[in-house]
């Protein structure tokens, strides 16, 4: 008998930058999808996740972290809520560019 899918939320706190990467490249390769900066859902087998739990365990061995894979019951996936507002555009400082006249230039007086 095969085993049901169940969705499953990950959700990770790892402060070294290259670990957090790792943990991240392997939520993907489980075929997961990211919906904030540390956190991955997507359909996953008992077996797919406890799987995923001792291959992300053994990338935070060395740096440490906090990783939690929730399973999530179809009635709550029906009631989730994703609230999103996209952040307001960078203001870039306007630049001007500014060259430093050299000796030579000033002697030789204007170009004509």
């Amino acid at each position: 008998m095969p085993q049901l899918e169940t969705t499953t939320v990950v959700l990770y706190d790892i402060p070294h930058d290259r670990t957090r990467t790792k943990v991240s490249d392997k939520c993907l390769d489980f075929g997961l999808v990211r919906f904030q900066y540390s956190a991955f859902y997507g359909q996953l087998t008992r077996n797919r996740r406890e799987e995923l739990s001792l291959v992300l365990e053994h990338l935070i061995e060395v740096h440490g972290g906090a990783i939690a894979l929730i399973p999530v019951c179809l009635t709550d996936c029906q009631q989730w809520i994703n609230v999103y507002v996209e952040p307001p555009p960078i203001e870039r400082p306007c630049l001007k560019l500014v060259t430093k006249a050299t000796d030579d230039d000033s002697a030789a007086g204007p170009s004509q």
